[in-house]
């Protein structure tokens, strides 16, 4: 079965040096950084020209989001731990935990909403919200499926899960 393409628009992961991170000294010594106490709580990394973002806790978690794939989101993290390292606030290598990636696709063809959520039982309330939501177990994901053909879906946590997440859908709307 050939794919539609799919393109991923955001990944979310995180990490935990498991040890407490002095905000106030950092902040100066990163480049890109914003730190205002006043309006949140961690210092926000912003890569000029990326919508990619990374954020440092006191507690010494690290998130990543806006990366559109699980490689770039890993280097975004493990970048600023390396600069930590190099500025001698840890000497930890901890790992990237992907947690969401939200990818999307288009199907040329218009689906009936109120007759896709009859037969696979999504949720579909035009008034609230202009797509039908449909949440599967195995894998893990969920799926806005739009009127236009157009599919977002999240929830899974890897490349593998997303193209057999993007499999199992083909093949239940083909039915």
């Amino acid at each position: 079965m050939e794919l539609p393409e799919i393109k991923i628009v955001n990944v979310v992961g995180s990490c935990d040096l498991k040890t407490p991170m002095n905000l106030e000294e950092i902040y100066p010594l990163i480049e890109n950084a914003e730190y205002d106490p006043e309006r949140y709580h961690c210092i926000y990394i912003r890569t000029p020209g990326i919508k990619r973002l990374v954020t440092i806790f006191k507690s010494g978690k690290l998130n990543t989001a806006g990366s559109k794939s699980i490689e770039e989101a890993k280097s975004a993290v493990l970048d600023v731990v390396n600069k930590l390292t190099e500025l001698g606030f840890t000497d930890k290598k901890p790992e990237v935990k992907i947690y969401n990636l939200v990818a999307n696709m288009g199907l040329k063809k218009e689906f009936d909403l109120e007759e896709l959520s009859e037969h696979f039982g999504a949720e579909y309330e035009p008034e609230q919200f202009p797509g039908a939501v449909l949440k599967i177990e195995n894998p893990k994901a969920t799926f806005l499926i739009f009127k236009s053909g157009k599919i977002v879906i999240n929830g899974v946590k890897s490349n593998e899960e997303l193209e057999n997440a993007v499999k199992w859908i083909l093949e239940k709307l083909k039915s």
